[in-house]
């Protein structure tokens, strides 16, 4: 006789679950920065980790919309600004906005990544955020970001996108000493609060204090054009030492590579081989050295530059084999973005399919 109300009930909690999600996924709109001119930078960190807040906080309104629409519209907007360098980059959301379900518990959620940076599917990946709910689990984001970078040898820069309306500082903490312990002083951790609240701002202090280095913006202040290109150089990239004299060693990718790909043939590892020979004479001189991919302009735009990045990657990775030093190493790849011929013969399209290897060396004493 039960039955009835029963129904009734589970049919009604079904239909505050579908509510609580109801809706498209909102798509991010990303603001422009000023062009990063690459040839004046090298990397500062190797690996990049958004955590974005998806918690119940993030609906209130900031400036005209939900803080967790300003939070993804700030992350697109960087992750449009940040160049094609090559790094390894994800996102990972704390709260419930990645789960498909809006109801329950927040949590911890990879939603882009680990990968070599995409600026099209890292905001892609955005697109997809379901909702802002929950609890604010920040320190089993870091736990996972800890996860997501364990095998990472290089330098890591974690970005915390949030309204730090949270009340676990000492978990945070914690969870932090953890990932700086997995990699001793090549941690910096980077605050980006969403809306005006200042009651939590001991909360960013207790953060970026922890960090061996790091910053705190509001994210209206860093939004577009010139102060968005700077947060990104000032986060990502360092300045290329001043006193360097650059030599560029230019490869056909014909010799490196077999068609459509990234894996070093023979003849390629032997003209390699001499360069290696070549960089290594020069001894302590060298202070830093860009490889760059290059592709014709066949294909998609996203394709290409995946493969500039991939093949830039081999090089570096045999010029490591042969002793060079992979901290002063950095990948780029441009994709079809610097042709030196025509695209429009078969001639000119190979001359384009190259890897160029930048050495900077400081200039002989007089």
């Amino acid at each position: 006789m039960h039955k009835q109300p029963v129904r009734s009930l589970v049919m009604g909690l079904s239909l505050m679950a579908l509510a609580a999600c109801g809706g498209a996924p909102y798509k991010p709109v990303a603001q422009q920065g000023e062009p990063i001119d690459v040839n004046a930078y090298t990397k500062q960190v190797d690996t990049f980790v958004v955590l974005l807040d998806t918690s119940g906080s993030m609906k209130k309104d900031a400036q005209g919309k939900s803080r967790m629409h300003s939070a993804e519209d700030w992350t697109a907007s960087f992750g449009n600004a940040v160049p094609s360098m090559g790094f390894n980059s994800a996102v990972v959301t704390f709260g419930k906005g990645a789960t498909g379900s809006c109801i329950g518990y927040g949590i911890a959620s990879t939603l882009y990544g680990p990968a070599t940076f995409n600026s099209a599917d890292f905001n892609n990946a955005l697109g997809t955020l379901k909702c802002a709910a929950s609890t604010t689990p920040i320190a089993e984001a870091i736990d996972a970001t800890t996860g997501l970078v364990a095998e990472d040898t290089g330098r890591i820069g974690v970005i915390i996108v949030s309204d730090f309306n949270w009340n676990d500082p000492d978990a945070v903490k914690s969870a932090l000493a953890g990932l700086k312990a997995a990699h001793p002083d090549k941690v910096c951790v980077h605050t980006v609060k969403v809306g005006n609240d200042t009651e939590h701002d001991a909360i960013i202090s207790s953060i970026t204090d922890s960090a061996a280095c790091g910053s705190a913006v509001a994210a209206s202040d860093v939004a577009s054009g010139p102060a968005l290109s700077t947060y990104v150089a000032d986060t990502l990239l360092t300045p290329k030492e001043a006193g360097l004299e650059y030599t560029t060693h230019t490869v056909s990718a014909e010799v490196l590579f077999d068609f459509d790909k990234s894996n070093v043939k023979p003849e390629g590892q032997a003209v390699l081989h001499k360069l290696a020979d070549t960089i290594s004479a020069q001894g302590m001189a060298v202070g830093d050295i860009d490889v760059v991919g290059h592709t014709d302009s066949v294909g998609s735009d996203e394709y290409n530059q995946a493969l500039s990045i991939r093949r830039a990657a081999a090089v570096k990775a045999y010029l490591v084999s042969k002793g060079l030093s992979a901290d002063i190493i950095d990948v780029m790849g441009m994709g079809k973005r610097d042709p030196i011929a025509t695209n429009s013969t078969a001639a000119g399209r190979a001359m384009n399919r190259r890897v160029d290897v930048l050495v900077g060396a400081k200039k002989a004493a007089n």
